[in-house]
């Protein structure tokens, strides 16, 4: 009896508790100035200089970032890129504050580690790049990894139950809402190719899109 009294008080103590919501805006001023200096260094670093590495950019308020290098396309993995790994911590964070609202502790604890592996391919995408430093990046968008899994419920605190791969807001994933583009011109010998980086995105996106 003081068993079932004692599932039930967890139960309605977990239905009364409101879930944190996940947003990458919502880290403090000085944690997000600090992810976004790393973030355009490590584009800087990669493209082989502050002077070939035009489109480095990264809004310490939106946290949109971006990177173009003049000379080659990043080689970086998008997801040890500072900004989406910082997104994938902060929901993994999130993710487990959350379970005090679930009836399971504990297993609600792994589930969230086997959704949040953070800085490989299995992360959840970060829909954090844009195509500009202007353009505030989606944020949310369908829960798949990297490699192209559908991972199970984030439970970051965002309704993802009307998103799926296909509604990035294109039927083309090489478009997708992480913000990544290319800009090249027609004459290669004499201009600046912007190549971005994102195709892991795109990647993940398109083996979504084959299940």
């Amino acid at each position: 009896m003081k068993v079932a009294i004692n599932s039930l008080l967890i139960a309605a103590v977990a239905a009364t508790v409101s879930a944190e919501v996940w947003k990458i805006t919502s880290l403090d001023k000085g944690t997000r100035e600090n992810t976004c200096s790393r973030q355009v260094q490590a584009c800087q670093n990669n493209c082989g200089g502050p002077t070939l590495a035009p489109m480095a950019f990264c809004n310490a308020t939106t946290m949109a970032w971006g990177c173009g290098c003049k000379n080659n396309t990043p080689n970086m993995e998008v997801w040890n890129w500072p900004v989406p790994a910082a997104d994938c911590s902060g929901s993994l964070n999130v993710c487990k504050n959350n379970c005090s609202t679930k009836n399971n502790t504990s297993e609600c604890f792994i589930n969230c580690t086997k959704t949040h592996m953070c800085n490989t391919e299995d992360a959840p995408v970060s829909y954090t790049s844009s195509s500009d430093i202007a353009v505030e990046p989606k944020y949310v968008g369908p829960a798949v990894s990297y490699k192209g899994d559908k991972l199970g419920d984030l439970n970051d605190g965002n309704n993802r139950d009307n998103l799926s791969p296909s509604s990035s807001g294109t039927s083309d994933p090489k478009t997708a809402s992480d913000g990544s583009h290319k800009s090249t011109t027609d004459d290669d010998s004499s201009a600046t190719r912007l190549q971005l980086a994102g195709t892991a995105v795109f990647a993940a996106l398109a083996a979504a899109l084959s299940f």
